[in-house]
Parts: structure tokens; C-alpha cells; sequence
């Protein structure tokens, strides 16, 4: 048998496509040296073996594969030499059967990288050879890596999943709990308060007034209660005034709530974003001041938004205790692996720097999209007052827009003794309000500010910009600072909150309609819950 060189020089490199194999009968040299190089340029490794697993022959690919030496090195070798020990008796198997039929199996071998390779054969007779076997091989190592992580995901997935569910349902009892001992002990309270009062309606009592009273500052603290419960749910704040004016709500009513100090830093000029990351980073902010609560023993935390260009990073940092970084993020809890899955929806990344000074967590979103920034509500000038009506009309009209019913109600209920004021309709959206406002030329437009179909903001800018010139009062729960500055650059008059409705309505439609703003109280509510 004449030797040639291996190709590349090297030991393990594939054997040259011309090297000689042992001559099969009945086969010309021409044809046999053909089909042997036709067998060297197959991808696929083809062998030969003895049933006792002894090489009779194998292409490059197969040497390759089996990271064994040329053809001219190996040939009469057992390919136990190759393999793992863990593989031999698989293979005697596998070996055994293919003399018998075609059978499959596996085998694993150790690379010099000390790396584990997993081939897989299929086994067949060779009838050309007595008691030899023809092998095809395929290298699926990375497939059975793949493999074995859906395995490990399948599993994580599963337990995370199990977590959630637990999760949910700790926070369903607390907020059952939180229901109960507030909202539902002011409810039971303010309830017997007025019963006693119908039960004595008919006889003097000095306390009546008293009763009343006490039930009905019962009723705010519960629609307080009530509101700050939505807000946490959903802060309104994120779809009318974006991310900076949630981000300064949220952790004023934090730092009441919990007692802890926190410094918030935001770009002056911070654009809106789509709501799907201002959601995302509202959420990141949540989570990350709830974990420094409850696990940092710090008492005071950092936040900071900064934009470029491209990208807008919202650090959150405290100087606690710290946690060990070597534990992978599941066993952290579903809070870390809920921020980096909010942050994989919109193409951000979520790092994490702890250490005996304190932790870090770092969001970064990409910018790059027009979708993904919004503009903000600019100011607009407004145009001079024009009646669309008959001049000799003495009652002022008014259009009241909210999506509640009982709302709009509350309204009708609180104009209805009003002899200079009608409600010359109602609409339950932004889009609807518009239109409305367009058709009917109300004197003064009661715009809810959180509706679907566009907020009470949005409506007032649709308004303003068609030239329609009523005035227009944001009726609101909302008790946030920055919302009259928000109010003013969209054009409107003031704004009055439902919680001080029955002082402040009137009084705001009044002061509107002699050409002055009104901007309800915040000294008397719970700002920032």
C-alpha cells in the first residue's frame, strides 16, 4: 500500500483525497481510486469496522470527526482508542446488531481541547468485508448542547412559572388584606355613620350634622385609597404625562410611604417615549426600589435618567448590603428575570453591580426608532374667543367627557341646580369629545384626563388646534404637582380634582367663565400616594 502525506501536515488534519485503500475485488484501480476520493469528499464520515472494532477503513470526514490520525495511522486500530470509555460497551452493542441489520446509536469522545464531542452512527452490514460493518457518522454535539439547555430552560421556565403564581397569589392576599383593613373597615364605618343618621332624620339631633361629616371625610379617605391602590396598578401619569411625571409621583408617594430618602435626577428636557418603554422603565423603577426596601438595608437609593442620542439609561443604586453575584439571576427571584424580560421586549439590556458599598442596577434602551420617542405636549397659543351660537343664549352649555357613567352623572347631578348652566351633551372618549366640541360649540368643554381613545391632554390639543375655542376644565383623581404646568401647555384653563369636586366644580366653571384659571387645591389631599 503506498503512503501518502496527511493534508495540512498535521496529525489530526483530514487524510489527502489521494491516498490509496485496500484494493476491493472485481474493481479496476481507475474506478476503485474514483470512488475512494468520491468517499474522501463526502461530509459525512463512512467507515468500515470488524464487529470486534477493529478500523478497516475510514474517510477524512470520519477522521476528522473521530479526531484520530490519517488513514495510514489508524488502519487496523481499535476505535476504542478514540472513543470514551463510557462508550465501549454502547458500541460492542451497536457493533453486534449493524453485523444483523441497520441499528443506530452514539458514542462521545474527548477532544484535545478537552471538550466532549457526541457522534452519532448508523450502523449497517458490509457485505464486501466478513463480519464488517459500515458506519456513517455525524458530528451533533452542538445539537445535544441545544439540546440539553431547552432541557435546562423547559425546567427553569417551569419554575419560574411556579414562582409567578406563587408570587400572584402573596400579592392578591396582600392586597385582599390591604383592602380589608382600610378601604373596608372606612367603608363599614362610614356606612354606620349614615345609618345612624337616617335612623335619627326624623328627630332633632345636634350630632346629625356631626355624622355627616365624619361619613363623608370616611368616603375621601377611601376614595383616596382606592385611587392609590389604581395607581400602582397603572399609573394614569405614564399615558397623559410620561415617564419623568411618573417617576416624580412614584417616588414622592415612595419616600412617604416607606420612610426612606430617595434622589431622583431627570433630564430637563425629557422627551416621551412610546409607552412600551415608558412602562418597561416605570416598572424597572418599582421593582428595583422594592428590592432595596426589602433586602439592601439601605435607606437611601439613587435613581438617575440620562439621553443621548441614541439611548436613554436609567441607573437605580443604593448603599446597602449587597448580594453575591455568583448566584444565578432565578435564584435572585422572578424580579430580576421580570426587568430583563421587560427590557428584551424593547431591545435594552439590564446589568446588575453589587458589592459590600451598595448595588447597581443599569437599564439601557435603544433609541433608534422613530416610534420610540413621542413628542410632548408643546405650548400653544391661544386663539381669541369666538361664540358659534346664538349671542341672545343666556345659559352657558357645557359638555362633560369622562368614560365612567356614574362621573358624568356626578357632574349632571352638581350643574342640575345651576340656572345659568346647561349640559348641552357627553361623550366617553377623547376622539368622541373632539367631534362633540366640533358639532355642538360648547361654552365649556369637563375633560377627564385618563380616556380611551386619547386622554383629556390629547382632546384638548385636537381642540385647540382646530381653532374651536371653549374653555375647558381637566377633571382629574390625579393630585400630581406638575399638573398645571402640563395643563397650561395644552391650552386649558385649569383643572379641578374629583376629590374636591363638590367645593371646587362650581367654583372652577365660574372662575373659567370670567376669563380666570382655576387650578384645584393639592394642599388637601394625599399627593404623591
Amino acid at each position: 500500500m503506498r503512503k501518502t502525506s496527511s493534508r495540512g501536515g498535521s496529525k489530526n488534519a483530514p487524510i489527502s483525497k489521494q491516498q490509496h485503500h485496500p484494493a476491493k475485488p472485481g474493481l479496476g484501480s481507475s474506478l476503485k481510486d474514483a470512488l475512494c476520493e468520491l468517499l474522501d469528499n463526502l461530509q459525512m464520515g463512512v467507515g468500515i469496522v470488524s464487529c470486534q472494532g477493529d478500523l478497516v477503513y475510514l474517510n477524512a470526514s470520519f477522521c476528522e470527526i473521530l479526531r484520530c490520525p490519517p488513514y495510514e495511522e489508524h488502519i487496523g486500530k481499535n476505535i476504542n482508542r478514540f472513543i470514551e470509555p463510557a462508550s465501549w460497551e454502547p458500541l460492542r452493542e451497536a457493533l453486534s446488531k449493524g453485523l444483523e441489520g441497520p441499528t443506530e446509536g452514539e458514542i462521545k469522545i474527548l477532544a484535545a481541547d478537552h471538550d466532549v464531542h457526541v457522534i452519532r452512527l448508523a450502523f449497517a452490514p458490509f457485505p464486501a468485508i466478513q463480519s464488517a460493518v459500515q458506519i456513517l457518522a455525524t458530528e451533533v454535539t452542538q445539537l445535544a448542547r441545544t439540546e440539553k439547555e431547552l432541557k435546562r430552560s423547559e425546567a427553569s421556565v417551569t419554575t419560574l412559572g411556579t414562582r409567578i403564581l406563587q408570587v400572584q397569589d402573596e400579592e392578591r392576599r396582600r392586597l385582599a388584606r390591604d383592602l380589608h383593613d382600610t378601604v373596608g373597615q372606612e367603608l363599614a364605618l362610614a356606612l354606620m355613620r349614615l345609618d345612624g343618621v337616617v335612623k335619627k332624620i326624623d328627630m332633632p339631633d345636634s350630632n346629625a350634622r356631626e355624622g355627616l361629616v365624619e361619613a363623608i371625610e370616611g368616603l375621601r379617605r377611601v376614595e383616596s385609597g382606592i385611587r392609590t391602590f389604581s395607581y400602582l396598578l397603572h399609573p394614569p401619569l405614564l399615558d397623559e404625562m410620561g415617564l419623568a411625571s411618573a417617576l416624580r409621583w412614584f417616588v414622592e408617594g415612595f419616600v412617604k410611604r416607606a420612610d426612606f430618602q430617595v434622589e431622583l435626577e431627570l433630564p430637563e428636557d425629557m422627551p416621551r417615549l412610546s409607552l412600551q418603554l415608558e412602562t418597561a422603565l416605570f416598572r424597572i423603577t418599582q421593582e428595583s426600589l422594592s428590592n432595596v426596601l426589602r433586602h439592601s438595608g439601605s435607606r437611601k437609593a439613587w435613581i438617575c435618567v440620562a439621553v443621548d442620542n441614541y439611548h436613554l439609561t436609567l441607573s437605580v443604586r443604593d448603599e446597602g448590603k449587597g448580594f453575591d453575584q455568583s448566584r444565578s439571576t432565578s435564584a435572585l427571584g422572578v424580579g430580576i428575570e421580570g426587568m430583563k424580560g421587560r427590557l428584551k421586549a424593547v431591545n435594552g439590556t439590564l446589568t446588575l453591580q453589587s458589592g459590600p458599598q451598595g448595588t447597581e442596577v443599569l437599564a439601557r434602551v435603544p433609541l433608534y426608532n422613530a416610534k420610540d420617542v413621542a413628542p410632548g405636549f408643546p405650548s400653544i397659543a391661544r386663539p381669541p374667543d369666538v361664540v358659534h351660537r346664538d349671542a341672545s343664549t343666556t345659559r352657558k352649555r357645557v359638555l362633560i367627557v369622562d368614560d365612567h357613567q356614574i362621573a358624568r352623572q356626578g357632574i349632571r347631578s352638581l350643574l342640575g341646580s345651576e340656572p345659568d348652566i346647561e349640559v348641552c351633551g357627553e361623550a366617553e372618549n377623547g376622539i368622541e369629545a373632539f367631534e362633540k366640541t366640533r358639532d355642538l360649540h360648547p361654552d365649556l368643554v369637563i375633560l377627564d384626563m385618563n380616556m380611551p381613545a386619547g386622554g383629556g391632554f390629547s382632546a384638548a390639543r385636537q381642540i385647540r388646534d382646530a381653532g374651536l375655542t371653549p374653555k375647558i376644565l381637566i377633571y382629574t383623581t390625579h393630585s400630581y404637582r406638575g399638573l398645571e404646568h402640563v395643563a397650561r401647555a395644552a391650552g386649558c384653563d385649569g383643572f379641578v380634582l374629583k376629590s374636591n369636586a363638590s367645593q371646587d366644580l362650581i367654583r372652577g366653571i365660574r372662575a373659567v367663565f370670567r376669563g380666570e384659571q382655576f387650578y384645584s387645591s393639592l394642599d388637601t389631599q394625599a399627593h404623591g400616594v
